[in-house]
């Protein structure tokens, strides 16, 4: 088998060799005369050709596959057909440049407010026949709600999570291999060079990959592709920053064959909507062209965005009611005065890569990215030594934990109420416990007779890394040997190298900490060497800025090729696409842990697993404004490492049986798209087999911490989604989005428990009865109406009204088990067996949202703009967005409000108002 894949892998590589590229193409950019923006969604067409293409986020149109001639080139603009310009086309492509065109209202959706754009594929791939071919990625309607208008309750498209999905920047892929996230803070602040992406929606055919069942994104940042422009902007918000400036100049292609584009911001703010969230980020942004010759074009792209962020974090019903308050978060406190926050995002991962285009002849086209990122990505939080624990909401701190002493209760309650050093953190408190604290280490950093004296931590802040280190190489090919056949296809190779690592962030006023496992006295009191995090370096004096605990690498590599087959004919167009890849994944640990000295330092055995997919479907043209597609893929996917490891700070071992996850997904949808009516309705159908989960936390019943591993998880998400946008007269456009879905687990999983500290199986292969239990953390409704409105003078006014129900919580496994329910009558005590095993519904909830835009032409042809997104201007704050069941369950009393569920709630009335320069 393995040998099979490596022949179809090289035979692909020679493949890509051999390029790509379609046939003459013709290209421009529509901006507004009235206010220089872009004029965004609208048809563009050519006279007596039957081919047409839908501007992008940019205003940009591209058509392409062109016989030899002389064109008119015409839009549909607000009810109106405008002549765009000719062209005539010989050999070479044809750019018409930017044309400017007079419009009676302001026709364009830009939004300088997110860099979630989703944007209109540029061209169409269709034949030149009776009826154009269905466009891939138009500015879909769903995607477009679910990104900008349902992003506050969680909301994602068909259930799906960003491993489903792929991303790809200039050609480069960005989703991590260890858990296949994206890391979207490394290009936050970047809005105005983000723009120009292609959205490929769910499983449709594609140039960029084969993709995931989500789709896949190509956000194109050459500097060539820029918009030409000098852009400032300052921005006010009371969300996560409540200031930023950007600045943003591109050139666009010059005469002498090179291209330019910079961008760079500024964000901060002493707290956003939740106290103790303050920000501090900046970015920056260089890409630069070079066309050499009619065939070559060459990218150099470096970007980043060093951010440091307070976190908040979910808590119990009980803080949010003594306290009167739904945004109190535990994690900050006040130090001399000034408010600081315990568990802080500090995150610097830049990019840069290496791109070339090149246009071999007109049926081949070969684009090759080379990338790389690299930098530290780390989370702060407390952690002590032979001390009290120090959280504020800790739950043997909170009152509900001695409700059978009313007193003492009410006592606590009134201190949560009227003292904040109670309810938030004390820092004066760690500083002053790590002040009284003396002590003498003998034998010190493993040096026999050396002694160390001073004031040893009680309490340090420290910073846990996962910094990234990823290279990438990938190469995809486009072939047009006809009119009716495109052959697209390439090649991918990824190494990513995870550190994991925890250092000293402050000292909290001490002089030194110890490198000593705190756990370990309890579990070993018969063996010091347990107590050791580094055998090599034992008794190790830490102090700020070293690493502690914890050091080791995961070193992941993933190899794929892919293969696609596009066929068109005048009814119906087809699609096939195919897949393989080789993941490996090994750990390699940098300290000896005295636990597992045998098993902790050094590289480790690899995991290798190989997978495949296939993809097709096909698109019948009832006519040129109605479609009918099909489609449906089979693909596995090798186990995410962050899953896949027991304990791996401490050890190498993974969960037992390790296999490949399996993935089936078919839609069918219906889509209409007329010039001022479009829309598109499917139904949708996925599974997940043989998925894992592994959690790490201290097991009451157990009494240990422990690693609770469970295998054979699968799921099924089916439902049906909708969106219509009618354009009701110039003044007035109308929007409905909806989705009904039902996400939940098919299979009763087995867990296997193994304590933390050991390799002891304290449990194995017990059955979880998760069988019909609803996927948790995300509504499985939602539905958004939205009326956009078209004013004089270039005002534009948008109404949302946003709607989501049927949130639930993610169950804990532990009390779907027959352990869970032990000696609990399900007859007899019926109202406590319900308590325990069911599952909690939030309520829905609804919003409305109003955008304000507004733009000005001066006389130098100069334009600002004032864009203003305000949401929630109800001011809901009850609106529950999500939360989670606390995994410590007691097993004894059977009570679950001794560790009862945490809860997120929607911001209230929130805004983001910009102020745009434009020259």
């Amino acid at each position: 088998m393995f040998q099979r894949f490596n022949r179809l892998f090289f035979l692909l590589i020679f493949l890509t060799n051999v390029g790509i590229l379609k046939g003459q193409s013709l290209s421009g950019q529509l901006l507004s005369e009235e206010n220089n923006s872009p004029i965004i969604g609208v048809k563009v067409f050519l006279e007596n050709n039957n081919k047409e293409v839908i501007t992008n986020a940019g205003g940009n149109f591209r058509f392409v596959d062109l016989e030899k001639g002389n064109y008119k080139v015409k839009a549909f603009i607000n009810g109106k057909v405008v002549e765009v310009g000719m062209a005539d086309i010989n050999n070479a492509d044809t750019n018409l440049g930017t044309i400017t065109v007079k419009t009676s209202v302001d026709v364009s959706k830009s939004n300088d407010l997110s860099i979630i754009d989703f944007s209109d594929l540029a061209g169409n791939e269709s034949e030149n026949d009776n009826y154009s071919g269905l466009l891939n990625a138009s500015q879909d309607i769903i995607g477009n709600a679910a990104a900008f208008n349902l992003s506050f309750a969680r909301f994602r498209m068909r259930g799906y999570t960003n491993e489903d999905s792929d991303l790809m920047i200039n050609g480069m892929p960005m989703n991590d291999l260890d858990d296949g996230r994206i890391l979207w803070n490394a290009w936050a602040g970047l809005n105005d060079v983000f723009r120009v992406q292609t959205d490929i929606m769910n499983l449709q055919a594609n140039e960029f990959g084969f993709g995931g069942i989500g789709g896949i994104r190509m956000i194109d940042l050459r500097a060539s592709d820029q918009r030409k422009q000098k852009k400032a902007v300052y921005t006010a918000s009371n969300r996560t920053y409540q200031h930023r400036v950007m600045y943003t100049q591109s050139t666009g292609m010059q005469k002498n064959g090179w291209a330019f584009s910079f961008s760079g911001s500024i964000r901060y703010g002493e707290t956003g909507y939740i106290k103790g969230t303050n920000m501090l980020g900046a970015s920056y942004f260089v890409s630069v062209d070079k066309k050499i010759g009619n065939k070559h074009l060459l990218n150099a792209l470096f970007f980043g965005a060093p951010l440091r962020r307070g976190r908040s974090s979910g808590a119990v019903q009980e803080m949010y009611d003594i306290l009167n308050d739904n945004f109190y978060n535990p994690n900050w406190g006040y130090q001399n005065g000034e408010v600081r926050n315990s568990r802080e995002y500090i995150t610097n991962q830049p990019v840069a890569m290496i791109r070339h285009d090149f246009s071999i002849n007109r049926k081949f086209k070969l684009s090759t990215t080379v990338g790389y990122q690299f930098g530290t990505f780390g989370s702060t939080r407390l952690d002590w030594y032979d001390a009290p624990d120090p959280r504020p909401d800790y739950y043997r701190k909170l009152p509900s934990y001695y409700k059978s002493d009313p007193f003492y209760k009410d006592l606590l309650t009134n201190q949560f109420v009227n003292d904040v050093n109670t309810r938030q953190i004390n820092w004066d408190q760690l500083y002053d416990a790590n002040s009284t604290r003396f002590y003498s280490f003998q034998n010190a950093n493993g040096i026999p007779g050396n002694t160390v004296s001073g004031k040893f931590a009680a309490y340090i802040l420290e910073q846990e890394h996962f910094d990234s280190e990823k290279k990438t190489l990938n190469s995809i090919f486009t072939f047009v040997p006809n009119r009716k056949f495109t052959l697209n296809g390439g090649i991918q190779y990824i190494n990513d190298i995870t550190h994991n690592y925890r250092e000293i962030e402050d000292l909290l006023g001490a002089e030194f900490y110890i490198d000593l496992d705190r756990f370990s006295t309890q579990d070993f009191p018969d063996n010091p060497e347990a107590l050791q995090n580094d055998l090599n370096r034992p008794n190790r004096i830490v102090k700020e800025g070293d690493r502690l605990g914890h050091d080791y690498d995961i070193n992941l590599t993933k190899a794929s090729a892919w293969l696609q087959g596009q066929i068109q004919t005048k009814r119906v167009d087809y699609f096939v696409a195919v897949q393989l890849s080789h993941t490996s994944f090994f750990r390699e640990g940098f300290t000896k842990n005295g636990r597992f000295p045998d098993n902790s330092f050094g590289k480790s055995e690899v995991h290798s697993f190989l997978n495949y997919g296939v993809k097709g479907g096909a698109t019948l043209k009832i006519d040129g404004n109605n479609y009918l597609s099909v489609r449906a893929t089979q693909k596995t996917r090798a186990p995410f490492s962050r899953q896949a490891y027991l304990s791996p700070r401490i050890k190498d071992a993974v969960v037992e049986g390790l296999e490949n996850e399996e993935i089936f997904s078919a839609d069918i949808s219906y889509e209409l798209r007329y010039s001022r009516l479009k829309g598109r309705v499917s139904a949708y159908y996925s599974t997940f087999k043989n998925q894992i989960s592994n959690d790490v936390f201290y097991h009451d019943d157990l009494t240990t911490f422990v690693n609770y591993a469970m295998t054979g998880i699968d799921k099924l998400h089916a439902g049906v989604e909708m969106g219509v946008e009618y354009q009701i007269s110039p003044m007035f456009t109308f929007m409905v989005m909806g989705n009904v879905g039902e996400y939940f687990y098919t299979s009763r999983p087995l867990v296997t428990i193994n304590r933390d500290n050991s390799s002891e199986v304290l449990v194995k292969n017990r059955e979880v009865f998760l069988e019909n239990y609803f996927v948790g953390g995300l509504p499985q409704k939602a539905a958004v109406v939205g009326l956009d409105i078209f004013l004089k003078d270039y005002w534009r006014v948008d109404l949302n009204v946003n709607a989501f129900a049927d949130t639930y919580l993610d169950p804990n496994p532990d009390r779907r088990t027959s352990e869970g329910v032990d000696l609990v009558d399900p007859v007899n005590n019926a109202e406590l067996y319900r308590t325990i095993v069911g599952q909690e519904k939030l309520p829905g909830g609804v919003t409305l949202d109003v955008g304000i835009f507004k733009s000005w032409r001066l006389k130098n042809r100069d334009f600002i703009r004032f864009n203003a997104n305000i949401s929630n201007v109800l001011n809901n704050k009850d609106i529950r967005t999500g939360g989670f069941e606390q995994l410590r369950y007691d097993f004894v009393e059977k009570d679950v409000d001794l560790f009862p569920s945490r809860y997120f709630y929607a911001f209230g009335t929130n805004y983001v108002v910009s102020l745009s320069y434009i020259f």
